[in-house]
């Protein structure tokens, strides 16, 4: 036991380097992409997607690509001890020594003596934990907890996926001639459901447009266009795949804010690139375009957590539509 709990704080060590390298290398690299995104703000938000995208994979590539700045010891005044020299480090085994349990007592009191060795003996292998290795068990449990409520938050997408209906006739024969106007070789299937939930794709191989029964009867046949090409888009971009980098670099980098900021950049950017796309193919001017979004974010009301479980996994449209 003492010697894993050596080898898990021997680890912890070079885990800490690399989370600090991380902490101080992600605000050079999102403080650089800001800049660049500021001086882009007249391009296309594709090109400021792109490099919010680079930035999200390079902090998953992070922890195998920083690099080390040597920090300059200042000299020491004091005199060099002249024994020094002859002295060796301690090693494993010296350390285990120091660590090693020893039951200097035998069973002679009915077992009391050796409870309380037992008891000495947990205690001491708790306390040669090292702090580091806490804030490692730490970081793993609240990442281990992240990807549970992914999984519960998918099942709840997956629990509204089966209670809805195949779109009408005249809706998939819309969503078929809006796919083909964008290019799209797979026409995604077009599943109706209840509720005032937002309109949203999902599904990497086998693509599905969502769209919520009371929202699409509200809107007209234009407002509907918009909508629908605005999520369509998203499926033009693969987006669906897109998103993944920086939703794993938010869950494993949770502790720090900069690569939540990245994520939000990147999904606005998105969110502007597919508005251009459903703006230049719907045909009506901005304006109309401003009127349809305030429409469907009035209908966006739906409970939290099925609105989370799409944005979590990067399958909605819609939080910049949340927002504003």
């Amino acid at each position: 036991m003492l010697q894993t709990i050596l080898t898990i704080n021997s680890w912890t060590q070079g885990w800490l380097g690399i989370m600090g390298a991380v902490l101080w290398q992600s605000a050079l690299l999102v403080g650089l992409a800001t800049v660049i995104a500021w001086y882009l703000r007249r391009s296309s938000p594709t090109v400021r997607y792109w490099l919010w995208q680079i930035v999200a994979i390079k902090l998953l590539l992070m922890p195998f690509w920083t690099f080390a700045i040597p920090i300059l010891a200042w000299p020491e005044s004091k005199p060099l001890d002249q024994s020094a020299e002859y002295k060796t480090p301690l090693d494993r085994s010296q350390d285990m020594d120091r660590l090693k349990i020893i039951n200097p007592v035998p069973l002679t009191d009915g077992g009391g003596t050796q409870t309380v060795s037992h008891t000495e003996s947990r205690w001491k292998i708790f306390t040669a934990i090292t702090w580091q290795t806490w804030l490692l068990l730490i970081w793993l449990a609240i990442i281990l907890w992240q990807i549970v409520r992914l999984l519960w938050q998918r099942l709840r997408l997956a629990k509204l996926l089966k209670q809805g209906v195949p779109a009408s006739a005249e809706l998939s024969a819309l969503v078929a001639a809006l796919a083909g106007q964008i290019g799209l070789r797979r026409v995604p299937a077009a599943v109706c459901v209840a509720g005032d939930c937002p309109l949203f794709v999902c599904g990497l191989r086998r693509p599905r447009l969502v769209l919520p029964g009371r929202l699409m009867a509200s809107l007209d046949h234009a407002e509907r266009r918009q909508v629908i090409l605005h999520e369509l888009g998203h499926i033009k971009r693969h987006d669906l795949f897109w998103g993944w980098p920086v939703e794993i670099a938010r869950i494993v980098y949770f502790f720090n804010p900069l690569v939540y900021w990245a994520g939000y950049q990147l999904r606005l950017e998105r969110e502007l690139a597919c508005d251009q796309l459903a703006m230049a193919r719907s045909g009506h001017p901005p304006a109309d375009y401003a009127r349809t979004l305030v429409q469907v974010v009035s209908h966006a009301s739906q409970p939290a957590s099925v609105q989370a479980a799409a944005i979590a996994a990067g399958l909605t449209g819609n939080e910049k539509k949340d927002e504003g």
